[in-house]
């Protein structure tokens, strides 16, 4: 009997000390914001940013339609602004116009991102 409490007694003692596993911590992988989620030029260029040539015409023309509504917000130069505007309105008609190819266009979506971030960055001054 006393060598059943003393093997007990080793049991609790171990199994108390031994380590549990851990909760696998959630991977925190920075995922950029879906087309329809753009909630600001910072989310459409984010957005922009990790695009791919798998995007498909709606994912483009949804992410291209919302950085347009949000350009206007920007305090950049109005001839900027309306050019950017127009670049994108171009951009978008030509993904609609030929959608089996849409993902040939993030490089040019791309480029219209570097001309917006170029902007931003110099402020309302021409």
């Amino acid at each position: 009997m006393r060598r059943l409490v003393l093997v007990l007694t080793v049991t609790f003692i171990l199994a108390g000390c031994a380590a549990t596993p851990a909760e696998p911590s959630p991977s925190v992988v920075p995922t950029s914001p879906a087309a329809d989620e753009i909630a600001s030029t910072e989310d459409g260029i984010e957005w922009a940013r990790n695009l791919d040539s798998s995007a498909t015409s709606m994912e483009l023309s949804t992410g291209i339609g919302a950085i347009s509504d949000l350009v206007p917000t920007e305090k950049i130069w109005f001839q900027t602004n309306n050019e950017l505007g127009h670049s994108l309105i171009r951009l978008n008609a030509e993904v609609l116009e030929d959608p089996e190819n849409a993902g040939t266009k993030v490089d040019d979506l791309q480029s219209v991102i570097d001309d917006l971030e170029e902007a931003i960055a110099h402020g309302n001054k021409p």
